[in-house]
């Protein structure tokens, strides 16, 4: 056993039995790589990578490979997922020395931590134009010991380029001009409009886009922008990337058709996603969307829920070994488990062939239609939904007596916040308040378990916390405000925020930094564009943003203007690669309106306008109720309004509101011009 033994992360004790002399990330590895005039070998993975596995099983498990590094490096173990603050500037390394980026990580640099080598994947032996792992080792170690000065050039080079990218302004402060030309145009170079879904493979949800396409589609009032976005959650509703059995998103899609997925099923990919489909429900009323909806939640309720009501971060890619092992299917395996009738059904709807898809076993996704499926059978519509729903369960039996993958029990606080907003709104869409229940007690669950002395953690293992975890929880705040209209969430949001802003906030660089000031890292990083998850910068000023709406207090509207001017330069030139920053924009240049319910909230009013008002995708509108459990609470757009006996409706465009409205058919009709409208065809 090596040093990670004693170590809580699933990914770091997966190598505590490795040959290799692993340390976790700490000064006792620094030390001793300078003490001993070494260069470390850093390598950041994760517990569900299946590349990961691959290093793993063919290098570091090896012998020979494992003397080499304990002879000539200090060898650390980062679980990315742990520490995505050293994953950020590791990868951004990579970026820089190789031109591409993913997991493993695998990193060479001085006793300072400063990178002069780097790539991802090395295998056991050449191939695919990448060199074998102890070549590269070979090579280090030979260039280390006779040629030390190339090595410390070029990790003076690699720092400036760190530096450079971290420290410095990403572009000049510019005027932001056509921003919406400019969006739709690199939308419309980059959107697959056959398959759905932006560039050509791997293809992954970038959530980000996809809510940028219902923000323009209410803006322009046209289906264009909705179709788009439809035809995307379509596509990966019917393909592979979707588990047609028991329902969770895969991580990305290895080809166009989203047929083929790379199976882990990560928790901020399902919370995302579900977000984007509520407001896609909302929007279209589409029952695909909402049957999707709901076998999605159910499986991160029924398998990654921990018994302290938070969620576990990932279910493995691989089990027995085997990548997709549990999610694929033998020809005769399906053909032997079923009826005649209920194959051949299932056969046509997942196209189920002899030759499969993926060494030649069958991914299911939908290949035809229920209609096309009745029509070519020759079957009622309805018998052919019950013989596929029948077969579902048939399958799930089998499937649920394989070894199912390895699950991730780390909890991550931010990932849990993304489920907290999709669970508020699922809320919204059902009013079935058990999704309610689950985001309150969730969110509860996270004040008591990630907080200590005023710090929010990104894990209990580590008694760290990144701006991350600080801007999706205090959104995740603020929508449980926004669905029970309990001013208690609003009151935790503010407090929050004004930590953010202390910690997180400089008001020399008019930045939002991903860590605290104080860190172990060469470098403080930050960043502004969106890769799988939201940027934590731009989600952070959303709120600011959302705060100055609430409070109407200035000094939040300057820090919110002061991050738009730091973006502007890119913002302007391409503004599709920083959606969320985009959405920030569009949240503070469009109309905004703020809608305040007086009166009792017993009234029946009460309720049908909030269910109403709920139900609508409403990106630029907040909506303030009464409070009956805080008679203190207050809020500006109550002002002289809180005298009201019955309920009052108002609708307010920058705190000047019309005349109240006291009937469920005038709220229907003023709020006709702010929700978006699906154009059925």
């Amino acid at each position: 056993m090596n040093k990670l033994s004693k170590e809580k992360s699933e990914y770091l004790l997966q190598h505590s039995s490795n040959p290799v002399d692993w340390y976790p990330w700490g000064s006792e590895a620094f030390q001793k790589a300078k003490k001993e005039d070494k260069p470390i070998f850093l390598s950041i993975g994760y517990s569900s990578c299946h590349w990961c596995h691959v290093m793993e099983k063919e290098s570091f498990e090896d012998e020979d490979t494992a003397n080499i590094l304990n002879k000539n490096f200090i060898s650390i173990k980062v679980d990315r997922e742990e520490r995505p603050d050293i994953d950020s500037i590791y990868m951004a390394s990579i970026q820089m020395i190789s031109g591409g980026g993913g997991w493993p990580a695998s990193i060479f640099m001085n006793s300072e931590g400063v990178p002069f080598y780097a790539g991802t994947y090395f295998p056991k032996f050449d191939k695919h134009n990448l060199p074998a792992f102890k070549s590269v080792l070979a090579k280090i170690i030979e260039i280390y010991q006779t040629n030390r000065k190339s090595i410390d050039d070029q990790s003076k080079v690699i720092f400036d380029g760190l530096k450079n990218l971290f420290e410095n302004s990403i572009s000049k402060q510019n005027e932001i001009d056509n921003i919406y030309s400019k969006i739709t145009a690199q939308i419309k170079e980059t959107f697959d409009f056959e398959k759905g879904g932006f560039g050509d493979y791997p293809k992954f949800p970038e959530t980000s886009k996809l809510e940028i396409l219902f923000l323009l589609g209410k803006k322009n009032g046209s289906n264009e922008f909705y179709d788009m976005a439809q035809l995307s959650l379509g596509s990966m509703i019917n393909g592979g990337i979707f588990d047609q059995l028991s329902g969770g998103f895969s991580r990305y899609s290895t080809d166009r058709e989203w047929k083929i997925p790379h199976f882990e099923k990560m928790l901020y990919d399902n919370a995302l996603l579900l977000n984007v489909l509520c407001n896609s429900f909302k929007i279209t009323d589409n029952q695909n969307i909402k049957n999707s909806i709901y076998m999605t939640i159910n499986f991160l309720i029924d398998e990654m829920r921990s018994n302290e009501n938070l969620f576990y971060s990932t279910q493995d890619a691989d089990s027995e070994g085997i990548e997709g092992e549990y999610y694929i299917w033998d020809y005769n395996e399906l053909k032997n488990s079923l009826s005649d009738l209920n194959f051949e059904i299932i056969k046509e709807y997942w196209n189920i062939t002899e030759e499969g898809d993926l060494d030649k076993k069958n991914i299911l996704y939908v290949n035809n239609s229920v209609d096309e499926v009745s029509k070519m059978k020759n079957i009622p519509r309805l018998e052919v939904e019950k013989i596929i729903e029948e077969s579902k369960i048939d399958l799930l039996k089998i499937r649920n007596k394989k070894i199912k993958p390895n699950t991730d029990y780390k909890i991550i606080s931010s990932w849990n916040s993304l489920l907290i907003s999709s669970l508020c709104n699922i809320y919204n869409l059902t009013r079935d308040e058990k999704f309610l229940h689950q985001a309150s007690n969730t969110a509860n669950s996270i004040l008591e378990n990630f907080i200590e002395d005023d710090i929010l953690f990104h894990t209990k293992n580590n008694k760290i916390g990144f701006l991350e975890d600080y801007s999706y929880f205090i959104k995740a705040l603020f929508d449980l405000y926004n669905s029970s209209q309990s001013s208690r969430w609003y009151d935790i949001a503010k407090k929050m925020c004004d930590d953010m802003i202390r910690q997180f906030w400089s008001s020399k660089d008019k930045v939002f930094y991903d860590t605290p000031e104080s860190n172990d890292l060469i470098i403080r990083p930050k960043g502004f564009f969106d890769p799988m998850i939201p940027n934590a910068a731009a989600i952070a000023a959303q709120n600011i943003y959302m705060l100055y709406r609430y409070s109407n207090e200035s000094k939040y509207l300057d820090i919110v203007g002061e991050s738009i001017k730091t973006v502007s330069g890119l913002l302007d030139k391409s503004p599709l690669d920083i959606p969320s920053w985009f959405k920030l924009y569009h949240l503070m240049e469009e109309e905004s309106s703020e809608i305040f319910i007086s009166g009792n909230s017993n009234d029946k009013l009460y309720s049908e306008s909030l269910e109403y008002l709920h139900s609508l995708y409403l990106p630029n509108t907040i909506i303030v109720s009464i409070d009956p459990d805080n008679q203190n609470f207050f809020l500006p757009i109550m002002q002289n309004r809180l005298k009201d006996k019955s309920t009052k409706i108002y609708l307010c465009k920058n705190y000047v509101c019309d005349l109240p409205i006291d009937n469920m058919d005038d709220l229907k009709d003023m709020v006709k011009l702010l929700k978006g409208v699906y154009k059925s065809k």
